[in-house]
């Protein structure tokens, strides 16, 4: 059966540094012969004829057609939606919605824990605050005194735990707008209330998380996980998918049972952060690069979120 192919080749990928394991070994495969001596012309083409009648055979067992793939589907996890057409064949789909993540798994059936999943950080996203911003100045003039308030202390920007220098001013920024907002409509200023408001908004709309801040906090780090030991930690590198920038990385997950390939791509487009996994065998490999080949982020981002 031929090897799975990469679909990272033809692009110009380029490894990271940060990570300090060591990289997994490449196997180095013997190189064939290139002498003759002493054999006849008669034996090379009985040799070349064995030869190629092994290769029809073995192409004619690996050249089976793929499974016809599912119908594309748009998921609105986050503000920018993603399209994928899921996995065909025996692999089952679940929902993915933890650890600040919202999407979908989909699991082999009877493949003792080979799964593809993709999903968008929801949680990191909810950190906008535009969409809390926009609706409270939408409906300011409706609101009594004590939802006003309530609207006002939700659109605060959160302050723990930034992601990064750029995102903590941004969150600054905007709270002390809403502060000035707040001391303005207690003091019955609607004007001043307004322009605070409009600053607030502006300081939200002019920020966006970009790939390289967003990867300290979502890329795999075996000290983050239940057991480090399980993880070994091997290449990585910026490359392009989907069309767009992107960050791959090749681990394992070592196994009771046996080393499972761990494989990420990440993504962040709008500044929402996206990624698709695969967890499993060698030979399972394609079902993911056709997922993978499948993926789009549509140009409008102005869908509800579901």
């Amino acid at each position: 059966m031929m090897a799975a192919e990469d679909p990272w080749a033809g692009h110009s990928g380029h490894p990271r540094q940060f990570r300090t394991l060591a990289l997994a070994a490449i196997p180095e495969f013997p190189r064939p012969r290139s002498d003759s001596h002493g054999v006849s012309m008669s034996g090379i083409s009985a040799r070349l004829a064995g030869s190629l009648a092994v290769t029809l055979i073995v192409a004619a067992g690996c050249g089976a057609k793929a499974p016809r793939p599912e119908p594309a589907e748009t998921f609105t996890w986050v503000r920018q939606p993603i399209t994928f057409s899921p996995p065909s064949g025996r692999w089952e789909r679940q929902g993915e919605n933890g650890n600040g993540t919202l999407g979908v798994y989909f699991v082999l059936r009877g493949g003792g824990g080979q799964c593809i999943s993709v999903g968008a950080y929801r949680q990191l996203a909810e950190r906008d605050r535009r969409e809390a911003l926009a609706k409270l100045i939408s409906r300011r003039d409706s609101l009594s005194r004590r939802e006003f308030l309530d609207e006002l202390s939700l659109a605060r920007a959160r302050t723990e735990d930034p992601i990064s220098d750029r995102e903590a001013e941004t969150a600054r920024t905007i709270n002390d707008d809403l502060s000035r907002a707040m001391t303005a409509y207690l003091e019955g200023s609607p004007g001043f209330v307004a322009a605070s408001l409009d600053g607030a908004l502006a300081a939200a709309a002019a920020y966006e998380p970009t790939l390289e801040e967003l990867l300290p906090t979502i890329r795999l780090v075996p000290a983050r996980m239940q057991e480090p030991d399980r993880w070994r930690i091997a290449y990585e590198r910026d490359t392009t998918l989907a069309g767009l920038p992107a960050f791959a990385s090749d681990d394992t997950l070592i196994t009771p049972e046996r080393p499972l390939l761990y494989r990420q791509v990440f993504w962040v487009v709008n500044g929402c952060a996206f990624h698709t996994t695969y967890q499993g065998a060698p030979e399972n490999l394609k079902a993911w690069y056709r997922v993978i080949d499948t993926i789009r982020f549509p140009e409008d981002g102005h869908v509800a979120v579901r």
